[in-house]
């Protein structure tokens, strides 16, 4: 990936002590090494090392205030919440003045907590030294841990919070990790404390069936972690409720719980039962099938369902990703190629090319016919290709069934395919990509619209059509105000190189104007002016994805 600056600092040295001479060599400077920042912190270190330190920290936090909050729906559009989410989790120095600022880096897991999953969020948090100093980035974590079922690593950050230990959620979580520990005075004591602090939501209902052993309360659904870590020891085996307009990441980490799942021994029965099953539980099952070695086409079945409900869910791009690995196993056959253009589509999201254009030259002329079995009486005779003499005739003995003739997918199916293959392997300049985009520029809709703006933005070449559309399509006054001020503040922070900046306002134009062609063109263009051409191109191969799986 491309970067307009190649410094990276592993760590700060804060203070230097006395260089110490030695008789027999250079002096060697001794320097005490700085304690770790929050920024330094990632799970996902696909972007630089300066990815946070070419941002100004006040300009960084403004930014940050304008992206959904955790406490919130999530985000509207997906490939903006996805890019958000690989700058959120990336790892580097802390933005200019912000070192040690704990509310800045609260605030930075939290919209990060509000782009990805808790899974993410808590592991990052949990590979974060001295949250005991900051009770923000502390909730956060005991959070996520809460909802996952991790009651000892939240129950270690309430009990070494420095600061905001009064605070009512911290004598809820003290409250609740006594009652784990089986300390039930204490515990009730703690919880009373806590019920006076106000604010409890539906806690002492949950509490009480913790302490009292009672089951899950009735007709009431959990509304923060806590009350999730509570449901999941009091009924382990139950799909846990969240209470209407709970937060999304909340909803994703609920979808979690619930008995385990079972499947018939053999192969294609644990198809048919997992595709009966719903939600969540046909979500794994069909994955573990997927997963599975013994049978790669029973394997490329459940991971086509999967795809299926993905699309369904709106978030084909994400899960696709997630299994693209698992269809270079799988047998290119007439039975596969079945799902040939979602299969390619992954393939290529995942940057598997090869590939990914094996799948789509065997979706244009059909499977390779497997050779035929020699009968009695015509074992002499090998085949073309083998490097031994043969006959481009099977000579009598052999039974050759004639295939019905193949039949590809669409013209429009291959022109997206094309598309989203040229995009992946960035050919967005030549003449043969010109064509695809006017191909799909025919009577284009807004999600294509916006795809092909983007890729105007980066250098493609675009119909003049998609030139007169863009120009013609209506903007709401509010969206087009907001992506006014977002375009601003964008330019300035390209202006001043500043990585996160730049990033983060590009995935919140493209939020604020609903995928509108003109949010991704702006966002694409500001990306390949912070040297961030491959994120542009993700953004467009991901829309191209959505739209056409």
């Amino acid at each position: 990936m491309r970067s307009t600056t190649s410094t990276l600092l592993a760590c700060a040295l804060l203070s230097a002590a006395p260089a110490l001479a030695q008789e027999t060599g250079p002096a060697i400077e001794v320097q005490e090494l700085g304690a770790v920042d929050p920024f330094q912190i990632g799970s996902r270190n696909i972007l630089p090392g300066t990815i946070w330190s070419s941002s100004d920290g006040e300009a960084l936090r403004a930014i940050l205030d304008t992206l959904p909050a955790a406490s919130g729906q999530g985000w509207n559009e997906g490939a903006a919440a996805r890019l958000a989410e690989r700058v959120l989790l990336a790892s580097g120095e802390p933005p200019r003045g912000a070192r040690d600022d704990f509310d800045l880096a609260a605030l930075r897991a939290d919209r990060a907590l509000a782009a990805s999953r808790a899974e993410q969020v808590y592991q990052l948090l949990e590979r974060t030294p001295r949250l005991n100093q900051s009770s923000a980035l502390s909730r956060l974590h005991a959070e996520t841990a809460f909802s996952l079922g991790e009651t000892e690593a939240a129950c270690r950050t309430a009990e070494g919070l420095l600061r905001g230990r009064d605070e009512a959620y911290w004598l809820r979580a003290r409250a609740v990790c006594l009652a784990f520990a089986g300390n039930m005075p204490a515990a009730e004591l703690t919880a009373d404390l806590a019920r006076s602090a106000g604010g409890v939501g539906n806690f002492s209902a949950f509490f009480d069936a913790l302490a009292l052993d009672t089951g899950l309360p009735a007709n009431t659904p959990v509304t923060d972690g806590l009350e999730m870590a509570i449901a999941i020891t009091v009924a382990p085996e139950t799909r846990i409720e969240v209470a209407d307009g709970a937060p999304a990441w909340l909803q994703r980490a609920a979808a979690r719980t619930g008995p385990a799942i079972t499947l018939p021994e053999y192969l294609d029965e644990a198809l048919e039962a997992a595709m009966a099953m719903e939600g969540a539980d046909r979500a794994a099952a069909l994955a573990a099938i997927a997963q599975q070695d013994i049978d790669r086409v029973i394997a490329a079945e459940a991971l086509a369902a999967r795809f299926d409900d993905a699309v369904r869910e709106g978030r084909f791009a994400e899960v696709a990703k997630a299994y693209a690995m698992e269809i270079e196993t799988f047998p290119i056959n007439e039975q596969t190629l079945a799902h040939g253009p979602r299969f390619i589509l992954a393939l290529a999201l995942e940057g598997e090319l090869e590939r990914a254009w094996r799948w789509r030259e065997a979706l244009l002329s059909g499977p390779e016919p497997d050779m035929p079995e020699p009968l009695p009486g015509a074992e002499g005779w090998t085949a073309p290709g083998s490097g031994e003499p043969g006959s481009l005739t099977p000579p009598p003995g052999f039974a050759v069934v004639e295939a019905d003739p193949w039949e590809p997918p669409s013209p429009a199916v291959m022109v997206a395919l094309d598309m989203a293959i040229g995009v992946a392997a960035d050919d967005i300049a030549s003449e043969a990509f010109a064509a695809i985009l006017a191909a799909r520029a025919e009577n284009a809709g807004p999600e294509r619209l916006a795809q092909l703006a983007g890729l105007g933005a980066l250098g493609a070449s675009l119909p003049p059509a998609v030139r007169v559309a863009m120009l013609s399509a209506p903007a709401d006054e509010n969206e087009a105000g907001r992506e006014a001020d977002l375009a601003a503040m964008a330019t300035l922070s390209l202006m001043n190189a500043s990585q996160a900046e730049t990033l983060l306002l590009a995935a919140g134009l493209i939020e604020a104007g609903n995928g509108s062609a003109r949010a991704y063109a702006l966002a694409c263009h500001l990306l390949e002016r912070a040297g961030r051409r491959a994120e542009a191109l993700q953004l467009i191969l991901e829309a191209i994805a959505e739209e056409s799986a």
